[in-house]
């Protein structure tokens, strides 16, 4: 499993150093998103934070991304991608995440399929989706970062 995660941090790293960050490019990079507290609305006080790593590749309609988050107040109950809501607004679950961690500190990889349908490609591109982690303390999201892909 370490030599997957490898080999996709290689990966993007090469998309991310070969491509231009304009809407015209086919790939799409973001790296060192943050995650916190204060992003979640209401804000949530406390030590937990994380970061992203996102590729978004326009030509196949899949987004990427690496999760690394730690010092949660505790295990995490959930995991997702919420949409189509900027910063400071609330929307509702478009993508379930299962297989993670769900310890106070990890990394979770995986993909997001941009269907046209319910997520929307104008919308990703405008930070409209944000990835939150939910633990029993903050049931409502303890950490959020917006998915930002300029």
């Amino acid at each position: 499993m370490r030599w997957l995660n490898t080999l996709f941090i290689f990966t993007f790293m090469i998309v991310f150093a070969s491509c231009k960050q304009d809407l015209g490019t086919t790939i799409l990079a973001k790296t060192g998103v943050v995650l916190d507290g204060s992003q979640e609305v209401p804000a949530k006080p406390g030590a937990g934070n994380g970061t992203m790593d996102l590729a978004y590749n326009r030509t196949t309609r899949t987004l990427s991304y690496t999760v690394r988050w730690n010092s949660l107040s505790g295990n995490i109950v959930g995991m997702h991608i919420h949409g189509s809501a900027g910063v400071g607004a609330n929307a509702s679950v478009v993508q379930n995440f299962s297989g993670y961690p769900t310890a106070q500190s990890g990394t979770y990889s995986g993909t997001f399929f941009v269907d046209g349908l319910v997520v929307k490609e104008q919308d990703l591109l405008r930070g409209g989706y944000y990835l939150n982690i939910h633990t029993a303390l903050n049931p409502g999201g303890e950490i959020r970062g917006q998915i930002v892909l300029q």
